[in-house]
């Protein structure tokens, strides 16, 4: 049984190899995005999707034009895939602020596309397969 992942360890490992992945395409976005996690676990973390690069910094370095006040718990459920949003919204557990129809551009996030083993391989390079 695989140890679910932290949001300290998506925003601090996962979401920065993403956004490598998707290069140039994740900048150009043009968008700046918070996510304020609250609760055991829980941190902020701003994510820039503006040109040269996209990157994650730890804190609100950077004005966001959204900003996802969540709990820790409800972004256990968006990293486990089993979110409801109609559900978080409903008993407060996920605020919006700012324009909301970035949430559309933005999906790519929490579609990693490789496993948590290699994600945290060094340097970037694929672990061997067995």
């Amino acid at each position: 049984m695989s140890t679910p992942l932290s949001p300290r360890d998506y925003f601090e490992v996962v979401l920065p190899t993403i956004l490598r992945w998707k290069g140039p395409a994740a900048a150009a976005l043009g968008v700046n995005l918070c996510f304020c996690v609250t609760g055991k676990g829980g941190g902020t973390w701003t994510i820039r999707l503006r040109p040269p690069a996209a990157g994650v910094v730890p804190g609100s370095e950077w004005k966001a034009d959204l900003t996802i006040k969540i709990t820790a718990a409800e972004m256990l459920n968006i990293l486990a895939g089993t979110f409801d949003a109609r559900r978080a919204i409903g008993e407060g557990n996920i605020e919006l602020k700012g324009d909301v129809t970035i949430l559309r551009r933005v999906g790519f996030l929490f579609q990693s596309g490789g496993s948590q083993t290699e994600v945290r391989a060094p340097n970037g390079a694929t672990p061997a397969k067995s």
